[in-house]
């Protein structure tokens, strides 16, 4: 793609924003998405994410036209293309094989498109240049693309993508053969790229690490229907039910069964070991459920040892007594797994705070930070902001 594109597509008012309403697809009498509705704003890295079937793949074939919809519409920059081909959306599509010919030069396989196009030599040439140049493989465009490392196949790929100067950029799982170490020097420079171009990329990972770290925002899928669209902080601090706690965060999240009970106008979530007393604006919510089993998401970094605690009124007063099974080292922290008799917690401490494998300890909850769900529905139980 030319360096001048983004900013020419704004002048001229060119938008090239997605939207579905109640797309959904089946195949026999098996759900691929259902009823999605989604806005992909123009200029937008927006990342779909969720677990192997959740339908990332079946979202980016419909926006791209390779699959029919059953239900619902698509549009892209305010057109509507559901009847339109796959070559008449003026999209690139980049998967994670990548599709280029080995016995091609990386130049060759990047003039693929624009040769489909009839786009002239000249032009095809210095759109190859500039495409390969942004991408860092200029010096590889007379190499036979079966002589590249999987990093370099894929930065070709991604230069054929940017050199056809499509209105919107799908790419399913892209990374997902690379190495650790390379994923992220290519997610640094999609994200510098897609930046500078100023061009809608379309992403999908079920890595949650590889989605929370580059999106301007994500939509979680789960079998073929969506959870919750918003920014990462946004799905990490108020997940709208158990799964999207569960699926976003590194160390998971600690989910524990409580009944919720009332005595003397105070209001109690009944762990087994432990009660413990809710504020009063978490206590409102949780009135109406009284007697009813919830559960209560606890991230690792809110639980403390008591003797360590950070002087906050949100800190638990009602400590739970646990012993430590097991002590991992994660970069300048530690991971320790609690056992409460009951349920097994994980808890990230400090190295000067984490006590040794067998010590029993108290560890008090920031109650501030908790999330409650609905035991039977698994969803977000209302709050008060």
């Amino acid at each position: 793609m030319a360096p001048w594109l983004g900013h020419q597509r704004k002048a001229l008012n060119q938008m090239a924003d997605i939207k579905t309403v109640g797309l959904s697809k089946y195949f026999g009498d098996t759900v691929g998405v259902a009823d999605i509705d989604l806005t992909v704003g123009d200029g937008e890295l927006f990342v779909i994410t969720g677990p192997t079937g959740s339908g990332k793949s079946t979202m980016i074939r419909l926006v791209a036209g390779l699959e029919e919809p059953t239900e619902g519409d698509i549009w892209i920059g305010g057109r509507p293309v559901s009847e339109l081909s796959a070559k008449e959306r003026h999209v690139a599509l980049l998967f994670s094989n990548y599709a280029l010919t080995p016995g091609m030069t990386v130049f060759e396989n990047i003039a693929v498109p624009l040769r489909l196009q009839q786009i002239s030599a000249e032009e095809t040439s210095k759109r190859v240049q500039a495409a390969a140049r942004r991408v860092e493989i200029h010096p590889l465009l007379e190499r036979v693309t079966a002589r590249l490392s999987t990093l370099e196949l894929y930065r070709t790929a991604l230069a054929r993508a940017f050199a056809s100067e499509p209105d919107v950029l799908l790419m399913d799982g892209p990374l997902a053969n690379l190495e650790p170490e390379d994923r992220s020097s290519a997610l640094e420079q999609l994200g510098q790229c897609q930046g500078e171009l100023g061009i809608t990329v379309l992403y999908t990972t079920e890595d949650e690490a590889e989605a929370t770290k580059m999106a301007d925002r994500v939509a979680v899928l789960r079998e073929g229907r969506l959870q919750q669209v918003g920014m990462v902080c946004e799905l990490y601090d108020r997940p709208a039910n158990s799964f999207v706690a569960t699926f976003i965060g590194r160390p998971r999240i600690n989910m524990v069964e409580a009944v919720v009970m009332t005595r003397a106008d105070k209001v109690y979530l009944d762990l087994g070991p432990v009660d413990l007393t809710m504020p009063e604006d978490i206590a409102t919510a949780l009135r109406d459920f009284e007697g009813r089993p919830v559960v209560i998401g606890v991230r690792p970094e809110d639980i403390f040892d008591k003797r360590a605690a950070p002087p906050k009124p949100t800190i638990s007063k009602d400590s739970l007594e646990v012993n430590i099974d097991e002590v991992t080292t994660l970069g300048d922290q530690r991971l320790l797994t609690l056992n409460t008799g009951q349920d097994t917690l994980k808890a990230l401490f400090s190295p000067s705070s984490a006590a040794p494998v067998g010590a029993g300890i108290e560890v008090s909850i920031d109650l501030a930070k908790i999330h409650l769900f609905d035991a039977e529905t698994q969803q977000r139980l209302p709050a008060p902001d």
